[in-house]
C-alpha cells in the first residue's frame, strides 16, 4: 500500500459528499463488476452464494447498508491493494459512468491528492473521441503540465480587470491553459461556487497568479480564494503563488520575502510573457 489510508479516506469523502452517486451512471451491481469479480466473491448474509447477492439484498433491495459500510467496511477501499483502489477510481472516470463535463473536476481531485502517495491519472486512450484515464506513477514532488486542468488561475479583484484580462487574452493568444472566470461561464454556471472555485484554487493549476492590491484585500471572493491558494502552497512546500502587485497592500499568510512583480512597471503583454516563462515555454 503505497496509497495511504489518509489520501484513500479523503478521495473517498470527496466521492460520497459530490453530487451523483459514484456509480455514475450506471446501476451499482454494473459497476461494481467493472472493479471486483463479485459471483465468485463469498457473501456474509448466508442467504447468499456469493457478494453479488449480498450486495443486491442490502444496497438494492432493502437499502439498509450505505455506501460508506459499502466501500469501506465490505469492500475494505482503504486496506485493498493500490491496484484495486485505482481501478476503483479509473471506473470512477470511465465515459460510461461520468459526463465529460464532469470529469476534469474528479481528474483535478483525485490527482491533487494522488500526488503525494507518487501517483497521477493521465489520459491513455479515447473512445467514441472521450477520453480514458488510468492511473500513472509519477516522480515525487514533480507536476508536470498534464498533470493540471490549467497551467495557471489568475486570481484578482473585479477593480482591476481591466489589466487582467488583457494578461488573460495574451495567455490564451499563445495557447496558454489559463483559468480566467470569464473564459469559464458555462463551468460556473449553476456550481456551488464556494466548493468548485476551491477545487480550482487549491489544486487544478501549476501556479496561481494573485494580483494584489487594495481592492483585492477588501473583497470577500479574492480572500476565498487567497485561503484555497495558500492552503495549497503550504501543503506542497513549492512555489506556486506569484504575486504581482499593483500596491505594496498586505495580505494574511503571503510574506513579504516572497518573491513579486511590480505592476507599476509591466504592461499586461510584459507579465504574461514572464508568466509563459515560468512555465518553460518559449514565447
Amino acid at each position: 500500500m503505497e496509497i495511504t489510508e489518509v489520501t484513500r479516506q479523503d478521495i473517498i469523502d470527496y466521492l460520497l459528499l459530490r453530487d451523483g452517486p459514484f456509480y455514475g451512471r450506471l446501476d451499482l451491481i454494473s459497476f461494481l463488476k467493472r472493479v471486483w469479480d463479485l459471483p465468485s466473491m463469498p457473501s456474509t448474509d448466508r442467504r447468499f452464494t456469493n457478494a453479488e447477492g449480498d450486495i443486491w439484498k442490502h444496497m438494492v433491495m432493502n437499502d439498509d447498508w450505505d455506501n460508506t459500510y459499502l466501500l469501506i467496511t465490505y469492500l475494505k477501499l482503504l486496506n485493498c491493494s493500490d491496484d484495486i483502489f485505482l481501478s476503483f477510481l479509473q471506473q470512477t472516470l470511465h465515459p460510461l459512468v461520468l459526463s465529460t463535463e464532469m470529469v476534469a473536476d474528479a481528474v483535478a481531485e483525485y490527482n491533487s491528492r494522488l500526488a503525494p502517495d507518487g501517483y497521477e491519472f493521465d489520459v491513455d486512450s479515447r473512445i467514441s473521441g472521450k477520453p480514458i484515464y488510468k492511473a500513472k506513477r509519477i516522480t515525487a514532488n514533480a507536476f508536470p503540465h498534464h498533470h493540471f486542468t490549467y497551467e495557471v488561475v489568475l486570481s484578482f479583484a473585479g477593480e482591476d480587470r481591466g489589466y487582467v484580462e488583457n494578461v488573460a487574452n495574451y495567455l490564451k493568444s499563445h495557447h496558454i491553459e489559463v483559468f480566467y472566470d470569464r473564459y469559464e461561464e458555462s463551468t460556473l454556471w449553476g456550481k456551488d461556487l464556494a466548493e468548485h472555485l476551491d477545487k480550482v484554487y487549491r489544486g487544478s493549476a501549476r501556479y496561481c497568479v494573485m494580483f494584489v492590491s487594495e481592492h483585492y484585500a477588501k473583497k470577500v471572493w479574492t480572500n476565498h480564494e487567497r485561503r484555497s491558494a495558500l492552503a495549497r502552497a503550504i501543503e506542497e512546500k513549492e512555489e506556486y503563488i506569484l504575486p504581482a502587485r499593483f500596491d505594496m497592500t498586505e495580505l494574511p499568510g503571503l510574506r513579504h520575502t516572497v518573491g513579486y512583480v511590480d505592476l507599476t512597471s509591466k504592461s499586461p503583454d510584459e507579465l504574461g510573457n514572464l508568466i509563459i516563462q515560468k512555465l518553460g515555454h518559449t514565447v
